[in-house]
């Protein structure tokens, strides 16, 4: 175990992940405004009962995506600064996490407009525990988007690094972690612009989590190469 924290990669990857994620504040923000007139008013053109009222779910999709998408594409370029030394062709794993973080934005705030109780509404106050049977739904959408993106990501590390497999399961529980921050917060995010906050807030918990993940990963590798010699 001291061996592993010794290597210092998994506080490396910690580091520049957060920086991802401050950027991504930015990025995220910026594509937020962007997606609902690059990808909001396409889908209100197409998408049957995206007319009249019915266009602002339209442009909350776009919002989120957009969001997503910069953030992915933030917390993405800067763990390729890591990965680029350590595995082939590595840049792909910036379009994984755009397409990953994509999708967990997706979920999260569709969880948080259709499944936390809002003000008036008879579940509004109750314990975390006693609204899960009504969200499990939603959950598993979230952990299933994390999953995704660890299946992603997995495509670009399973050449490189042994064991790897694990970090699907890895993902997928480090988002169902973020669905029961969202669930326990509730109403107190606030809409789209909290979610963004909540995500960065979250930042911390992703980073440390996958970097130790990652750096478990390059110590199995070594320590297979080195059983081989």
């Amino acid at each position: 175990m001291m061996r592993f924290f010794v290597t210092r990669l998994w506080l490396r990857w910690t580091f520049i992940t957060l920086a991802g994620f401050f950027v991504g504040g930015v990025l995220g923000m910026l594509g937020g405004f962007l997606g609902v007139p690059l990808i909001g008013y396409p889908l209100a053109l197409v998408i049957p009962g995206c007319q009249g009222q019915g266009a602002i779910g339209c442009f909350l999709i776009g919002s989120t995506l957009g969001a997503g998408l910069g953030l992915g594409v933030s917390v993405g370029t800067a763990q390729w600064f890591i990965l680029r030394s350590i595995v082939p062709r590595s840049w792909w794993w910036i379009l994984a996490s755009a397409l990953g973080w994509c999708g967990i934005a997706y979920t999260l705030t569709m969880m948080l407009y259709s499944t936390v109780p809002a003000p008036g509404s008879s579940d509004f106050g109750k314990p975390i525990w006693a609204i899960i049977p009504s969200a499990w739904g939603a959950i598993a959408q979230v952990t299933l988007s994390g999953a995704l993106m660890g299946l992603f990501q997995w495509l670009i590390l399973r050449g490189s690094l042994q064991k790897s497999f694990w970090w699907i399961p890895a993902n997928a529980i480090i988002m169902l972690i973020a669905a029961f921050g969202v669930l326990g917060l509730g109403y107190n995010i606030g809409g789209l612009p909290g979610m963004g906050a909540f995500v960065v807030s979250f930042s911390p918990i992703y980073a440390i989590s996958s970097g130790i993940i990652f750096g478990w990963l390059r110590q199995q590798n070594r320590n297979q190469t080195s059983d081989e010699v």
